[in-house]
């Protein structure tokens, strides 16, 4: 014959504890187990407490000679329970301190080669604890920080001019794409159920520089098209936005970097000829500052990276067929940059 179970007797104090831990906030086996002992504690016997509270015969047997022998305490897990650390504290350190250097003979770790360098751990394990460490060296970034002295104040200047233009003034940013390339494509167009293919062959047809103007106020754009980009074609490119945008007594403010042929002698006099024209430089290292970066960024992907040009000149020629329809729709940028800095 079985033997009986073992007899559970609760003082107030002991049925009190146990009811706190059947509240809703408490762990769902830790509620079980506690049940486990009032309902023992009130006659019931284990198999009837097993269908109650949805745990076998052998786990109420257990819990409730558990509680006879050390009280609430025995319902708590035994400390060490479960599965064994596979890596002590040294191991981790070192796949982290060998992650973050240079593999030899090669640019960087991959988690296969990682794993077999270090020899104790494998790649699925490896891949968890490097993402605990936030730990990519499948990726790389490029960073750039201005160390120019006056950098806030310029880039207060510039982000100035942005959120509040002068009145009776235009914003101008210019600058230069240089060596943008005419690549004639074979292009068969894109039909039902299959996108646009371009060969991988390409014919050079030599290349052109691009000097654009952006008009920060309204989002209007110019475009000269030159065989170079020396401080004459920068000059000739200054007056014509001067004769188009500078005339009717309206002061422009020119935002430029701090390229070489922005600032050559030529250029210096015809300014001191021309009151009304400001030039703002942003710092050094800082052209992102300056919004014909983001108008050039337009043309790359509406127009360069996927067109297909004969020679220079067709090239030239519809880049200033973009600007002009450009123009039909253009609209002034959000400029949303809140001042801090980017993070190392």
């Amino acid at each position: 014959m079985p033997r009986p179970p073992v007899s559970i007797v609760l003082s107030k104090e002991e049925r009190s504890l146990l009811e706190e831990n059947i509240q809703p906030k408490t762990q769902y086996r830790y509620v079980q187990r506690a049940n486990v002992i009032l309902l023992a504690a009130k006659g019931m016997s284990n198999d009837k407490i097993a269908r109650k509270v949805g745990l076998s015969f052998v786990s109420v047997s257990h819990w409730r000679n558990r509680y006879a022998k050390n009280g609430i305490v025995g319902l708590k897990d035994i400390e060490g329970r479960g599965r064994k650390r596979r890596l002590t504290h040294d191991q981790i350190l070192k796949i982290a301190e060998t992650a973050c250097k240079k593999p030899k003979s090669r640019s960087h770790w991959s988690v296969r080669r990682l794993a077999k360098e270090l020899g104790f751990v494998k790649k699925s394990r490896l891949q968890e604890i490097m993402k605990g460490f936030d730990l990519k060296p499948h990726q790389s970034q490029m960073w750039c920080f201005s160390t120019d002295p006056e950098y806030e104040k310029k880039k207060a200047d510039v982000v100035g001019l942005y959120l509040n233009p002068p009145k009776n003034a235009f914003v101008v940013c210019i600058d230069e794409k240089p060596a943008i390339q005419a690549l004639s494509k074979r292009i068969e167009p894109m039909s039902i159920g299959k996108p646009e293919r371009a060969s991988h062959e390409y014919k050079r047809n030599g290349t052109v520089d691009l000097f654009a103007a952006f008009r920060v106020n309204d989002g209007k754009a110019m475009g000269m098209m030159t065989p170079r980009h020396t401080g004459a074609e920068f000059l000739l490119f200054l007056k014509r936005v001067y004769r188009r945008w500078g005339q009717n007594e309206k002061t422009l403010h020119i935002i430029v970097d701090n390229f070489g042929t922005h600032d050559v002698k030529a250029v210096r006099e015809w300014l001191s000829e021309h009151r009304k024209v400001h030039f703002h430089f942003t710092p050094t290292h800082a052209s992102w500052l300056n919004q014909v970066e983001l108008w050039f960024g337009i043309v790359q992907r509406q127009l360069l990276h996927r067109g297909s040009f004969d020679s220079k000149e067709d090239l030239s020629g519809k880049i200033l067929d973009f600007i002009e329809e450009y123009n039909k729709t253009s609209t002034a940028f959000l400029w949303t940059y809140d001042g801090n800095p980017l993070k190392r």
